[in-house]
Formats: structure tokens, C-alpha cells, sequence
């Protein structure tokens, strides 16, 4: 699968949103310390755009960025549920940073979200390969 066959769907200094319509595909990358409002508004676009769009599969990259606070975990993993409970996501694959921090916030946001029910499975790989594998493999 050729990641550079994605079309942008939002470029911002911190994200870009990848979407590939054939394989109802997202690919986020998110990038470096991120505001809370810019944070926010990029997360009920993306989950907005997912529902919209119809999206199965993420390739969501936070190997860049820095962990947000709690506040802004809490607040991501309540909106976003809320939005992808409705969604026909399948699988949702994280690849993680080295920052253990950061880890822990993206986990931290899974548990929190786990609280509404939600249609998708989703793992976290320490590369992209690996979690490309894991999208599309057939088991």
C-alpha cells in the first residue's frame, strides 16, 4: 500500500489528516506540543470526518507528538467516543513514540473512551509497517 496516494484532508502546523477513499482509510500524523482549542477542533474534525466518510480503518502516528494534559485526554476521549459510537470503524492501529508519557496519554484517552461503546478494535505498534500489517491483515 502506497502511503503517498492519500488526499489531505487537513493541514495543520501539528496534524495532517491523510484519507484514502478506496480503502475508507484515515492516516493521522500528529506533531509536537498542541494547544488545547487547535487540539480539540482538530480531534472533532477527524471524528466528524470518520462518521462522514465512512471510514473502517486508522493509521493514527504519535510518534511526534508531545503527550496533551489531562484535561485535554479526558476531554478527547469523552467528544470523540460520543461521535464514533456511530461510526463503522473497524480497527484503529496507534503507532507510539519512545516517550512512555506519551504512551500513557494515549491510553490513558482509550480507557476513558472504552466507557461508551464503540465499534472498533484497536492496538498500539511501535512501527508503522507493523500496524500497517495489523489494518489490513485478514484474521
Amino acid at each position: 500500500m502506497n502511503l503517498q496516494n492519500f488526499e489531505k484532508a487537513l493541514e495543520q502546523d501539528f496534524v495532517t489528516i491523510r484519507h484514502s477513499p478506496e480503502n475508507k482509510m484515515l492516516w493521522n500524523q500528529w506533531r509536537g506540543s498542541i494547544p488545547s482549542d487547535p487540539l480539540r477542533e482538530a480531534m472533532i474534525f477527524a471524528c466528524e470526518f470518520i462518521v462522514a466518510n465512512e471510514i473502517e480503518l486508522i493509521l493514527a502516528d504519535y510518534t511526534k507528538m508531545q503527550p496533551p494534559s489531562l484535561q485535554d485526554q479526558n476531554w478527547i476521549a469523552i467528544h470523540s467516543a460520543e461521535i464514533l459510537q456511530h461510526s463503522k470503524l473497524k480497527r484503529v492501529a496507534n503507532v507510539m513514540g519512545t516517550d512512555i508519557f506519551q504512551q500513557l496519554s494515549i491510553e490513558t484517552i482509550y480507557q476513558i473512551a472504552s466507557q461508551t461503546p464503540l465499534p472498533c478494535e484497536s492496538r498500539d505498534f511501535m512501527f508503522k509497517d507493523d500496524a500497517l500489517e495489523w489494518l489490513f491483515s485478514t484474521e
